[in-house]
């Protein structure tokens, strides 16, 4: 008896809900249903929306809550199966989840998009079969979507020895003001081919000063090149092939560390408080082509060519009195 009166007081209150909300209804040039979604007595949306194609199929569903979407929202492929191409989740920071899927169901890519729909973040892709074929972290640099880092996996989800990534870690995200962070950088894979990776040059670019100017999120306050007047001042610290003594800058040095791949430094705080550390690793390579000399200038016999990849991070630290 309790349980068929609470039924009863639970359909007649979404009914009396369901009278609140005015069904819309909007059309195709070709008359054919193109939107149906509930509005509010303010005319806000609110409940179930689903768009349709000019075909008739579902293009979008997903469900609104006081106009915002709360709610995944699915779109749909225009083809016969009408199946999920992609789908969207709507974060509280404004970023969405992103995910979408081949034609056979099986997931293409899943990652965070931010509110100008460009990737950031760690992205897996996937091939047709389902294996976790590579990933890719974005940064968004100097307002545009930037590929930092890439790691490709075989399906058993062992890591090869291909793509452009480093690694790198600091030793500690809390200190004291008269304290350190040891900071260890070294390529995982270079950027560029086997023979010319040979000929590479590695450093780590850091602000001069950060308490007086720091790189912003998209490091687009930076110097393209430490040497550059454009941009906050900047320091550039070379490999430890380039350090007079490089066991002396090593935590736990070992014989199979690689030097001419390998930076490592001493970080020192200048204020306490929360700070972030922002900087970009540089792999450079120069070529000489001996064949084409310039006339131009009689001391320059060769031309120069330079070619750079920026791997870049940020760390967040918290600095305390002693």
């Amino acid at each position: 008896m309790h349980k068929t009166l609470l039924y009863l007081f639970i359909t007649m209150l979404l009914i009396g809900c369901k009278k609140k909300l005015t069904k819309v209804v909007s059309y195709h040039d070709n008359g054919s249903i193109k939107e149906i979604y509930y509005i509010d007595k303010d005319s806000i949306e609110h409940g179930e929306k689903i768009s349709y194609f000019p075909s008739g199929r579902v293009y979008y569903k997903t469900y609104l809550t006081k106009g915002n979407y709360k709610d995944t929202v699915y779109y749909y492929r225009d083809d016969d199966k009408n199946d999920i191409k992609f789908k969207k989740f709507f974060l509280n920071n404004d970023f969405t989840y992103y995910e979408d899927f081949y034609t056979n169901g099986n997931m293409g890519q899943k990652g965070v998009l931010n509110d100008d729909d460009q990737r950031i973040g760690l992205w897996k892709n996937y091939d047709k079969d389902g294996n976790h074929h590579f990933t890719k972290e974005y940064k968004i640099i100097d307002g545009i979507e930037y590929t930092n880092q890439m790691w490709i996996t075989l399906p058993t989800g062992d890591t090869l020895t291909e793509g452009v990534s480093i690694q790198y870690h600091f030793d500690k995200n809390k200190l004291q003001l008269t304290d350190s962070i040891y900071a260890f950088f070294q390529t995982e894979d270079s950027a560029f081919d086997e023979e010319d990776k040979e000929k590479t040059t590695v450093s780590v670019v850091l602000p001069k000063d950060y308490t007086q100017a720091n790189f912003v999120p998209d490091f687009s306050n930076r110097a393209k090149d430490p040497g550059e007047k454009e941009g906050i001042p900047a320091i550039e610290i070379q490999s430890l092939k380039e350090h007079p003594n490089p066991m002396a800058v090593l935590q736990n040095p070992i014989d199979t560390t690689d030097y001419k791949k390998t930076v490592a430094f001493y970080w020192k705080p200048k204020r306490t408080g929360k700070d972030t550390i922002r900087g970009y690793f540089k792999e450079k390579l120069t070529l000489v082509d001996e064949s084409k000399p310039i006339q131009l200038d009689k001391d320059q016999d060769s031309i120069i060519t330079s070619y750079t990849k920026r791997i870049y991070f940020e760390f967040a630290v918290e600095v305390t009195k002693d």
